[in-house]
C-alpha cells in the first residue's frame, strides 16, 4: 500500500469515504469486498484520532447490561467472536477480574446474574465463561488488591487489541480489494449537482505538497468521528445542526499489576467504572467520560483526569500508586450520537446514520465503538447498495475474509513456530521475533524481508530492545507511514507508550524516513518536532505535578 493521491483524479467512485478511523476503514473494506469502487481520504494519518486513543478493547460492554442495552451487548459479543477469527493477533482474549467490596453499587449476586447474561449473549466457549472467586482466591490471583472489605470477585473474559493496527489492517484490506486510500488529504469544499440534491465533487488538498485536486463520487460517507459536524459545515446549505456529542476519555500509563489479567471495578461514589489493562509490560488505566467542547485536535489530559483515575484505582490497591508512578497519559474523544438529557456515561454507544436533509447521497456516521465497526460497515454498505442500485456481491464476505495479518490459525502455536523460523531465517532473537509476530501476524516475514539486503536493519531502536529499524522501513514502503509519529504512535504496535518511552528512538526513525523518502534536513527536523509536540501534550501535566 503506497500513497498516490493522483490515483483519485479522473475517476468517479461509487463511494467516497471521508475519515480513516475504524468506522471509515471498516466501511471501505466492506464496500471494496463487495465490488464497489471505493475511495477513502483522511485529513491526517489513518487512526490519527479516536481510533488510536481508545481503551484497546474488543468487548461487549458489561456496564451496558445495567442500561438494558441488550442489543448493543449482543452485537458486540458477536463481533468479538468474529474478530478473533479474522485477526487472531489483534483480538487477544483477556480475562478480567472484577473485585467486589463492601459499599460497591453491586453485590456478588448481582454480578453473578449479570455475567450469566453476558455469557448467554456470546462467548468463545466453555473456557470463556465467567467464574466467581472467594476473597482469598482473588488475592492469590491479584496480590496487589486491597484485602480489607473484599467480599468476592468475578473473572470474565473480553479481548484486548491494538486499536491503531486494527484500523490500519482494515485500511490495508480495503486497498487489497481495490480501494484507493489516501492519508493527509483534506476536504476543502463540496459541489452539488445542478438540482442541488447530490454531492458530486469534493475539492481536496494534499497536506504534504499543497497540491489540490477533485474527488468525484456517487455516494459520500462522513466517517470523521469528532470532526463529523465540522465536515458537515462544508456542505452547501448546511443548516447548523449538531449530530454528535463529544466526551473525553483519558488513559494513564502506569506500572503493571498483573501481566495476564485486567481489572474492572467501580468508581465511588457514583455508577462509573474503571479499567486497568496489561499493555507491553505496563498497564493502561482508564477512562474518564466528560463532555468536551473544544477543538477536537487539541484534546489532552488534565490534572483532574489524572487525580480521578488514580483515586479510583487506589481505592482497591494494597499499595496505592502516586503521581510519580505515572509514565504517561493520553486522551481521545468519543463522538456519540446525541441523546438529550443523559449523562456522558449513560449516552448510548450505538452507531446511527444521519442522512443529510436535502441531500440524497451524503450520510454521516454518529457514535459507534471499535468493537462494532465491522458490523457498522456491513449495515451501511447494505444501505448504500440500495441507493446505488448496485448488486454488490458476494454479500457479507467481511465476516469471513481474514484481515491481512490474520492467517495464523491458533495464535500461540503460530507464534511458537514463526519465532523459531524468524531466528533461523533472519537471526532475530526470540523475544524480538515474538513481539513482531504478535504485532503483524502472518505478515511478519514481509516485515523482516528487507534485512536480507540490509542486515543493519536488525538494529534495535533506542529505548526498546525489541523494536527494529526494519519495521520503520516496512511501514514507509508498505503501510503508508509519512511522518515519524505515523510509525511510532500508530504502526509500531506500541501506540502512545512510544510517546512516553521512545523519544530517544525518534531521531533514528527520522533518519530512516529521510533516507527512504529523500527528505531534506529541514523536512526531517520538522517531522521529528511534530512527534515531540505530541509528547509534552501527554506528559507536561504529569510533570507539572511531579515538580
Amino acid at each position: 500500500m503506497q500513497r498516490d493521491l493522483g490515483a483519485i483524479a479522473g475517476q468517479v467512485f461509487d463511494v467516497a469515504i471521508i475519515g480513516g478511523g475504524i468506522n471509515g476503514a471498516a466501511t471501505a473494506r466492506e464496500a471494496a469486498l463487495r465490488g464497489l469502487k471505493v475511495a477513502l481520504v483522511d485529513a491526517g494519518d489513518f487512526a490519527g484520532g479516536t481510533s488510536s486513543r481508545s481503551s484497546k478493547l474488543i468487548h461487549g460492554g458489561l456496564r451496558y447490561l445495567e442500561q438494558c442495552d441488550f442489543k448493543l451487548v449482543h452485537e458486540s459479543r458477536a463481533e468479538r467472536r468474529t474478530l478473533l477469527t479474522l485477526a487472531p493477533h489483534l483480538a487477544r482474549p483477556l480475562p478480567f477480574v472484577l473485585p467486589i467490596y463492601r459499599g460497591d453499587p453491586y453485590s456478588p449476586l448481582k454480578i453473578r446474574s449479570g455475567l450469566a447474561v453476558y455469557d448467554l449473549l456470546g462467548n468463545l466457549g466453555a473456557a470463556d465463561r465467567h467464574r466467581m472467586l472467594k476473597p482469598l482466591d482473588a488475592l492469590r490471583l491479584i496480590p496487589a488488591l486491597q484485602p480489607q472489605g473484599l467480599r468476592a470477585a468475578a473473572v470474565y473474559n473480553d479481548s484486548e487489541t491494538d486499536d491503531a493496527r486494527l484500523t490500519l489492517e482494515m485500511i490495508l484490506a480495503a486497498a487489497e480489494s481495490g480501494a484507493v486510500v489516501e492519508n493527509y488529504a483534506k476536504i476543502l469544499a463540496f459541489q452539488t449537482s445542478s438540482d442541488g440534491l447530490d454531492i458530486i465533487v469534493a475539492e481536496i488538498e494534499d497536506r504534504l505538497s499543497g497540491r489540490r485536486l477533485e474527488l468525484r463520487a456517487r455516494y459520500w460517507v462522513n466517517a470523521t468521528g469528532p470532526w463529523v459536524d465540522h465536515v458537515r459545515e462544508l456542505l452547501p446549505g448546511f443548516e447548523g445542526t449538531k449530530t454528535i456529542r463529544l466526551t473525553k476519555g483519558t488513559h494513564l500509563i502506569v506500572p503493571a499489576l498483573s501481566p495476564d489479567h485486567a481489572l474492572f471495578a467501580a468508581v465511588r461514589p457514583g455508577e462509573r467504572v474503571f479499567l486497568l489493562l496489561p499493555w507491553h509490560g505496563y498497564a493502561l488505566l482508564g477512562t474518564t467520560d466528560t463532555d468536551y467542547e473544544g477543538d477536537p485536535g487539541s484534546v489532552q489530559p488534565d490534572l483532574q483526569d489524572i487525580h480521578y483515575l488514580l483515586a479510583a484505582l487506589n481505592r482497591i490497591l494494597l499499595q496505592p500508586l502516586a503521581i510519580s508512578d505515572v509514565l504517561g497519559c493520553f486522551a481521545g474523544l468519543r463522538a456519540l450520537a446525541i441523546e438529550p438529557g443523559r449523562s456522558p456515561s449513560e449516552n448510548t454507544r450505538e452507531y446511527r446514520f444521519h442522512q443529510e436533509p436535502g441531500l440524497r447521497n451524503f450520510i454521516s456516521i454518529c457514535g459507534g465503538k471499535l468493537t462494532t465497526a465491522r458490523a457498522l460497515g456491513e449495515n451501511l454498505v447494505n444501505r448504500m447498495a440500495v441507493h446505488l442500485g448496485a448488486t454488490s456481491s458476494p454479500a457479507y464476505r467481511s465476516r469471513t475474509t481474514l484481515l491481512p495479518g490474520g492467517n495464523t490459525g491458533p495464535l500461540e502455536d503460530f507464534v511458537c513456530g514463526a519465532s523459531e523460523a524468524a531466528g533461523k531465517r533472519f537471526g532475530i532473537p526470540a523475544p524480538v521475533a515474538e513481539r513482531i509476530i504478535r504485532t503483524y501476524g502472518s505478515r511478519w516475514g514481509e516485515v523482516l524481508e528487507p534485512i536480507r539486503k540490509s542486515p543493519e536493519l536488525t538494529q534495535s531502536l533506542a529505548g526498546t530492545p525489541t523494536l527494529l529499524a526494519a519495521e520503520v522501513v516496512f511501514a514507509i514502503r508498505h503501510e503508508m507511514a509519512m511522518e515519524v509519529s505515523d510509525f511510532l504512535l500508530r504502526r509500531s504496535g506500541l501506540n502512545w507508550l512510544a510517546a512516553s518511552l521512545l523519544q530517544e528512538a525518534a531521531p533514528r526513525v527520522a533518519e530512516i524516513f529521510a533516507q527512504e523518502l529523500g527528505w531534506s534536513d529541514e523536512r526531517r527536523e520538522a517531522s521529528l518536532a511534530a512527534f515531540r509536540v505530541c509528547c509534552p501534550q501527554l506528559l507536561s501535566k504529569t510533570e507539572e505535578v511531579k515538580g
